[in-house]
């Protein structure tokens, strides 16, 4: 039976996305060091992946989440698979796909999926939301603002970076992701809810560390968590400043157009 949508806060909305990740967070504790030396731990992974996917949908849909699902595909899913081609970190769960052997394993794309999800609801919660998009940039008919522009010209150049120097001392990446990042914040100051935003990141940073830990993955150069000191300039670079403008715009595309 489908949870009541009309019914829900922001806030209960999130509780209940957030939920969705806890059987994950448990069956990749239980099985993620597992599946890296047994395929039928990365089949029972997918499987439990797929299940707690299915229900999530038939129980807290929201309109247009199968475009942020998908987005998170794409956007995160290939942002993985790009870091392992370049070898910026390992995972270990043996693949079912041939195709991707010695990369990532299939249930992890559709993982990113479910992890935009969670970052809509967080978005939509009142300290975080800010002010609705409007067309009003500078290109592509007002689509495109200086500074979603100048935010996606720094997200190229720090992903470059990092497939350039991650097999370097770890103190580099770490410090042109910090130069980047500072100018960035200086050049154009965060709004209250993008602060607020960057305030709660430190459990994405857990639950990162948390994966890390459990054995799904395998950075270069650790410092904390067993993740490296770029990552943690890299989220907070990602999630506050260009994903919430590009989710405000696809808000305001999902309510203005709808999603069939």
């Amino acid at each position: 039976m489908q949870i009541k949508r009309d019914m829900q806060s922001p806030q209960q909305a999130l509780a209940w996305e957030a939920c969705f990740l806890v059987p994950i967070i448990v069956a990749v504790g239980f099985l993620g060091t597992l599946a890296a030396t047994d395929v039928l731990f990365t089949i029972i992974l997918t499987i439990i992946f797929t299940i707690n996917l299915i229900v999530r949908f038939f129980t807290i849909y929201k309109k247009g989440d199968w475009i942020f699902f998908l987005f998170g595909v794409i956007a995160g899913g290939g942002n993985d698979l790009m870091s392992m081609l370049k070898g910026v970190y390992d995972y270990t769960s043996i693949t079912i796909l041939p195709s991707l052997n010695g990369l990532l394993p299939l249930w992890n794309i559709f993982f990113w999926g479910q992890v935009f999800l969670l970052f809509r609801k967080v978005f939509n919660v009142k300290w975080f939301k800010g002010v609705p998009f409007k067309r009003d940039g500078k290109f592509l008919r007002g689509w495109v603002s200086v500074k979603l522009l100048l935010d996606i010209c720094i997200l190229v150049i720090l992903r470059v970076t990092i497939y350039l120097t991650y097999n370097m001392d770890a103190w580099v990446a770490s410090a042109i992701y910090g130069i980047l990042l500072g100018a960035r914040l200086l050049v154009v100051k965060p709004t209250r809810d993008e602060l607020n935003v960057i305030a709660i990141l430190p459990y994405a940073f857990i639950f990162e560390g948390l994966m890390v830990t459990f054995g799904l993955y395998v950075y270069q150069d650790p410092v904390f968590l067993g993740m490296p000191g770029w990552l943690f300039l890299w989220w907070i670079f990602l999630v506050p400043l260009v994903l919430k403008q590009v989710f405000t715009m696809m808000e305001h595309v999902i309510a203005t157009k709808g999603d069939k």
